[in-house]
């Protein structure tokens, strides 16, 4: 009689039994885009976006309809994917200065903002060196340091490779595909096969990022295919088909090498997408902003002959969840001392269950709007003011701080509009705030979130802004 273990105590037996050499513990493809929001690729419904490479790994294993990045714009959610922590731990909230727009509409002082992961965090590349792996990190860094100086073997970006600000060198050569050659060959001279070493690769592309640039012979196609609602960028389109190009060719030389069946492969992204190109409805908002349109993700887990092809997982994942992931799978513990925010999904992988904590938000900081975004704003001014996040199951409350600390706190919350509640089964657009309707739902989320702040040191906005002029919005 043949008895079928699920992934997780797979691992678990071998860790346990000593038996989990480093040819048998997994490699881990880690393929993370740059501003590619929930309904860019072709398995999120997509129809103007040709993303054929993508969705056959997509519908070839783990599609995650709740996946979520921790933070709402790059260099936040790369800093919590990379360390496995919240943004109150790491202190790296936003991109650049959290004091974004202008002063006179800032009716707070934002919290100071750091811009790079300082040394004495155990990144996942550092974690998983004692297991053996050797690790790579080939694309967009934007955590400040080196990558070799937190952890991997590899660090290459668009500097090594000669780029000015673009998607395009001297050469004309193409920055998504030259950063998956250099990816390819990564794995080619890793060969797990004959250094008998696992790896872990970190690719993290600039696409789909600004400047809007795509190869020419690619765009004229998409400039004579009709447009789907909001998605009919061509350019845009463009750049999404050279991401699946690149999914594409790293499959290949996995399938080639023979390692796909010991090969993890991960697909994700840092933020929604950027609304002045996309769109993610029925989500609200997008890059920026911390509706559902702003950090919820595509992901796809696939693993053929581990993960059941054509499987969905509903259940809400996030970024600080990989990193513990990636030890469970590599049978090795966390580090000692060393407080990580996330849940191993390694169950998830194998169509069981985890009980799920809160997921939580925290962003002290302002970011102006643009075009693309502002119908989908608080005010057209700036795309998020500072706020702090909480989903608990179904329920998702946001807590605005401008009003919180100086419209009167909990004793005004009926009138201050600083808190929204939204229940996302019946309304993931978030267009019905319930925050004076369920109040038993809008206390228990907010002590949680406030009992969360308290308990992971988050620093919270509360000195009014000088400078600030009250104007009409």
């Amino acid at each position: 009689m043949k008895i079928s273990l699920p992934l997780f105590a797979i691992v678990a037996i071998l860790a346990l039994s000593g038996c989990t050499t480093e040819k048998q513990k997994p490699n881990i493809v880690f393929i993370f885009i740059d501003d590619m929001g929930w309904k860019d690729v072709g398995f999120m419904g997509a129809t103007y976006y040709e993303t054929p490479n993508i969705d056959r790994l997509a519908n070839g294993g783990m599609i995650f309809t709740n996946a979520y990045a921790n933070a709402a714009n790059c260099a936040p959610t790369r800093a919590c994917l990379l360390s496995g922590q919240y943004t109150p731990r790491h202190g790296l909230f936003t991109v650049a200065g959290s004091d974004r727009g202008k002063s006179k509409d800032r009716r707070i002082v934002p919290i100071k903002n750091t811009t790079e992961i300082s040394l004495d965090k155990i990144t996942i590349a550092k974690a998983l060196k004692p297991a053996g792996y050797v690790s790579a990190a080939i694309g967009k860094w934007h955590v400040g340091h080196k990558p070799q100086e937190q952890g991997f073997d590899v660090g290459i970006d668009r500097g090594d490779l000669g780029y000015p600000y673009g998607h395009y060198n001297k050469d004309s050569v193409y920055l998504t595909d030259h950063l998956t050659d250099v990816a390819v060959s990564f794995i080619q001279e890793n060969n797990p096969k004959e250094t008998g070493k696992p790896f872990f690769l970190y690719l993290a592309h600039h696409a789909v990022h600004t400047p809007i640039q795509a190869k020419e012979e690619i765009t004229k196609k998409y400039e004579n295919k009709e447009g789907v609602d909001c998605h009919n960028n061509a350019t845009y389109a463009s750049m999404v088909e050279s991401v699946d190009e690149s999914v594409r060719d790293v499959n290949n030389v996995l399938e080639e090498l023979g390692l796909s069946d010991n090969t993890l492969v991960i697909f994700f992204s840092d933020n929604g997408g950027h609304g002045t190109f996309t769109c993610q409805k029925p989500l609200r908002g997008g890059k920026g902003m911390y509706y559902e349109g702003g950090i919820r993700e595509p992901m796809f887990a696939y693993w053929p002959g581990t993960i059941t092809p054509g499987s969905t997982n509903d259940i809400p994942v996030i970024s600080t969840d990989f990193y513990p992931t990636f030890l469970e799978l590599a049978g090795q513990a966390a580090p000692e001392n060393y407080p990580l925010d996330g849940k191993s999904i390694v169950p998830l992988l194998s169509s069981q269950s985890i009980e799920r904590p809160s997921l939580y938000w925290h962003f002290p900081a302002y970011l102006e709007s643009y075009a693309g975004l502002k119908e989908d704003s608080r005010d057209p001014v700036f795309r998020t003011r500072p706020v702090s996040v909480i989903r608990k199951g179904d329920w998702k409350l946001l807590l605005f701080y401008e009003e919180w600390m100086l419209d009167g706190g909990r004793d005004q919350i009926a009138t201050n509009n600083s808190v929204e509640l939204y229940n996302l089964n019946n309304d993931i657009g978030e267009t019905n705030n319930l925050s004076n309707k369920e109040v038993g739902k809008r206390d228990e989320l907010l002590d949680d979130l406030l009992t969360w702040i308290e308990e992971t040191g988050a620093p919270v906005p509360a000195k009014g802004n000088p400078e600030y002029i009250e104007s009409e919005l």
